[in-house]
């Protein structure tokens, strides 16, 4: 009888430290901080009465902005939640179209909304995938070497998607770290001024780093 009671005391004494080992799907409210890669890559097809071209093209720059969230528990191991983040961009892309021309598209703010389902990889690691809306405001310029008539400078928000994938780690049971891969998709720009139309179609891929707190 005093066996059973030493090892049933033993036991309780250790279930804390065993439950610890065990993966904890982090949930509830968050707020981080994201840096990163950005490259934006632009096809751009235009014509008027005399010529038609396609060209395409991509520029690399950097990232910044932050995301908040709120995530909760979906199995043992599983966690499923809703997010929404702005950022901007250092990214700038040129390309010439006929000779001296040149077209330019500028990336600015952009704004995302949707939903991410991760898994638990380890005690404090989660991988999860993500999904959702775009809005990004562009700006694109053209400049004709020899007739400035045809010269623009527009600035528009474009509508579309975003998919991406990242790894999560819990530093402490309110600090984490990720790292993630985000790829995004706008609807076409098409431009027409009389003389000249355009129809411009772009993507973007980044590379981000985040930062942030759970309360």
């Amino acid at each position: 009888m005093k066996t059973m009671l030493l090892t049933a005391v033993a036991l309780t004494a250790a279930a804390p430290a065993l439950a610890q080992t065990e993966p904890t799907p982090p949930v509830g409210p968050r707020i981080e901080a994201r840096v990163g890669f950005d490259r934006v890559v632009l096809g751009v097809h235009a014509s008027d009465d005399l010529n038609d071209e396609s060209v395409s093209g991509g520029k690399s720059g950097v990232t910044y902005g932050g995301e908040i969230g709120y995530d909760l528990r979906a199995g043992q191991y599983a966690t499923i939640g809703v997010y929404a983040g702005i950022e901007g961009a250092s990214t700038k892309e040129c390309t010439e179209l006929y000779g001296s021309d040149e077209a330019c598209l500028k990336a600015g703010r952009n704004i995302t909304a949707g939903v991410r389902a991760g898994y638990m990889f380890s005690r404090t690691g989660l991988l999860y995938v993500k999904g959702g809306y775009t809005n990004g405001r562009l700006r694109l310029t053209y400049r004709d070497a020899t007739d400035g008539s045809n010269n623009f400078d527009e600035g528009t928000n474009r509508d579309g998607f975003h998919v991406g994938a990242g790894a999560e780690m819990g530093f402490s049971r309110n600090f984490y770290g990720k790292l993630e891969y985000v790829y995004t998709n706008y609807n076409s720009f098409d431009v027409d001024d009389g003389t000249t139309s355009g129809n411009l179609d772009f993507d973007r891929h980044q590379v981000v780093a985040g930062f942030g707190v759970r309360f």
